[in-house]
């Protein structure tokens, strides 16, 4: 019999477990019993974090958001020039491989109906924080190159379509291609 002693962020095993279950079986059939089932703990043990399933679900959306955001910052702050349109290029090829390696998380953040997507260009602040930090970067790289207002708001949208779309195609099981995507992103998004 294994043992219910767990090692480790129990919490964030949690989390993650639970997207992998939603993605195998659908989120009706997410329950915490299950879910301590799979991670070898008490069927007590999720309640010390989570109330209950849908608490559960906040935390996944919370979660799932905030390591999409830490890729995008990670792209852009590792760009040799920063505020240059190479780092907004680097933003959209991070997107792409963040839901590539985690395809889950696409499948579940964007059904989910608290995510919201301000295309304005007005701040606001509950919009969906990656995208507003990249549309807040981008807004920064191409005013300074020169583009007028419009041409960044739609440039925005139409780059973010993009990329949301690749990554939407690379999370799919049944995708053939016949080449890695980490090898042609690059070229995709440029063009």
């Amino acid at each position: 019999m294994k043992s219910k002693y767990h090692h480790g962020d129990l919490k964030v095993e949690l989390i993650r477990t639970g997207l992998k279950m939603i993605q195998d079986n659908g989120i009706e059939k997410l329950s915490l019993r299950k879910l301590s089932a799979k991670c070898n703990v008490s069927e007590a043990a999720p309640y010390s974090h989570f109330k209950n399933k849908d608490e559960l679900l906040v935390a996944m959306q919370e979660y799932v958001t905030q390591q999409l955001q830490n890729y995008l910052e990670r792209a852009y702050e590792s760009t040799e020039k920063k505020h240059s349109p190479n780092s907004i290029l680097n933003m959209g090829k991070a997107y792409v491989l963040f839901f590539l390696q985690y395809p889950e998380y696409y499948t579940f953040l964007f059904s989910q109906p608290c995510v919201k997507i301000d295309l304005s260009m007005k701040p606001c602040e509950d919009s969906f924080s990656p995208f507003r930090y990249y549309k807040e970067k981008a807004y920064f790289v191409y005013r300074k190159e020169g583009f007028t207002d419009e041409h960044i708001k739609y440039g925005i949208i139409a780059m973010w379509a993009k990329v949301h779309g690749l990554a939407a195609i690379a999370s799919m099981k049944y995708v053939e291609k016949d080449f890695e995507w980490e090898n042609v992103l690059e070229k995709i998004l440029v063009e």
